[in-house]
């Protein structure tokens, strides 16, 4: 991963996590963006990724920079394409290796749908993202 791939990127999230939190305080219903909808606002500042290696490339180096940093993770808002469940209905949530950091220090397990969930609330709902990448 480049550091240039993780700061293009950077206003991308931190203007999705505005638009969602405005959403939500709005009431009004949250489009979810999963990994391919990501790749494709990727490619409009030049990051030109899959889905299958944006993960790698950008978000978990970012993911990490950021946690460093003490910020909260933009990297929880983008979701695994939600696929219909006859026992489940939808369901959303990140890629298996989202939860890695969180794992590695005992602070959730693969899959705890709760846990990222209010990864993904501070993200959005936090008010004082920096313009320029903090990194």
């Amino acid at each position: 991963m480049s550091l240039e791939n993780a700061r293009a990127v950077y206003p991308l999230l931190v203007n999705l996590a505005k638009d969602l939190s405005q959403a939500s305080r709005e009431r009004r219903p949250v489009v979810w963006v999963s990994y391919d909808d990501f790749c494709q606002r990727c490619r409009s500042v030049g990051v030109n990724e899959t889905s299958r290696t944006i993960t790698t490339k950008v978000l978990k180096p970012l993911q990490a920079l950021l946690l460093e940093k003490g910020l909260p993770d933009l990297s929880a808002m983008i979701i695994t394409k939600p696929k219909a469940r006859t026992d489940s209905g939808n369901l959303l949530r990140p890629s298996d290796g989202w939860w890695e950091p969180y794992v590695a220090r005992n602070e959730a397990v693969v899959g705890d749908v709760s846990f990222w969930f209010k990864r993904f609330q501070a993200a959005r709902d936090y008010a004082d993202w920096p313009e320029a990448p903090p990194f």
